[in-house]
């Protein structure tokens, strides 16, 4: 926002003002893209994984697991499908009431335990916690899902709701998870574009054609710093967890192939029920995120095939 209010001080007459709300101050995390909609706010900035039925498209780099670590070059595969598919824009503007302006990476999931996670087939009758369109990686794997949003971790790991999730490291020092789950495990599931920046129709309508260019340049550019600027966060974050007395471990590569393969079938079967559910085009999104990331690249683990 900063950014925003500086480029369009300078280069216009006009001046922003920004009310900027964090952390559920204004809207919960899970209402964001109706909030967006209906002009609650203007701008939303919010994680698509919220909206696993709505915006199951938007949803695609979760259907492919064990993706690049890299948030660069994951952001940077997102932004050539985002380029491909017209349909991850027309649902939000002729649906959701709102414009798509950027994509932005989350970190590399791993997995945070109460116990030393090394081997797949200790998932077999433990509940994980994930933010639901992630669940299927460990449900396959025998595991029982539980649906939560990262805020509640601290509570779910305290009360014996979950004792591992499907995460990103910095949750693990924001939430001060140490006591109740000490484990984080390097798994390298993969970095994903879900988090997305979205501007309510008519309030971008209402605004100066001159200002409407810098907004939408700003969200670019933005988008352009967030794979870097994730990676430098995982980064830091494995430094500081390991301070404050996490216990690291490397999933074994062998049980990463192992777990990998277990899910060769799931992209395209999920990508052929959401297809038969929205009508929208899943698997040629697959397609197009699988040879994105290769064209950066990245070789997958397992080479899923879609139809």
């Amino acid at each position: 926002m900063p950014e925003l209010k500086k480029r369009v001080a300078e280069r216009t007459t006009h001046k922003v003002e920004v009310l900027e709300g964090w952390a559920s101050s204004i809207l919960k995390a899970t209402e964001v893209l109706e909030g967006t909609e209906s002009g609650i706010v203007d701008l939303g900035y919010f994680c698509y994984c919220h909206e696993g039925g709505k915006l199951a498209l938007h949803n695609f780099p979760y259907y492919a697991p064990f993706a690049s670590p890299d948030a660069t070059i994951a952001n940077k595969a997102a932004r050539r499908v985002y380029d491909q598919i017209p349909q991850l824009h027309e649902i939000f503007t002729k649906t959701n009431s709102q414009r798509h302006l950027a994509i932005m990476p989350i970190d590399n999931y791993g997995i945070i335990a109460k116990f030393e996670f090394t081997a797949v087939d200790q998932a077999k009758g433990k509940k994980f916690g994930g933010a639901g369109p992630n669940l299927p990686w460990v449900e396959r794997m025998g595991a029982i899902p539980v649906s939560v949003t990262g805020p509640e971790f601290y509570t779910a790991f305290q009360t014996g709701l979950f004792e591992g999730a499907i995460a990103f490291v910095s949750i693990m020092d924001n939430l001060k998870l140490y006591p109740i789950a000490p484990y984080y495990v390097r798994v390298n599931l993969g970095s994903m574009s879900i988090f997305g920046l979205n501007v309510n129709n008519a309030s971008f309508e209402r605004l100066p054609k001159e200002v409407q260019a810098i907004l939408v340049e700003t969200a670019r550019d933005m988008e352009i710093k967030g794979g870097p600027f994730t990676q430098e966060v995982f980064n830091k974050y494995i430094g500081i967890i390991g301070q404050n007395g996490a216990k690291i471990v490397n999933f074994p590569e062998a049980e990463r192939k192992k777990w990998a393969e277990a899910l060769k079938d799931w992209p395209n079967e999920r990508a052929a029920e959401i297809e038969k559910e929205t009508g929208a085009p899943m698997k040629a999104t697959l397609k197009a995120m699988l040879k994105a990331v290769e064209d950066e690249g990245y070789v997958w683990p397992i080479r899923y095939k879609i139809d």
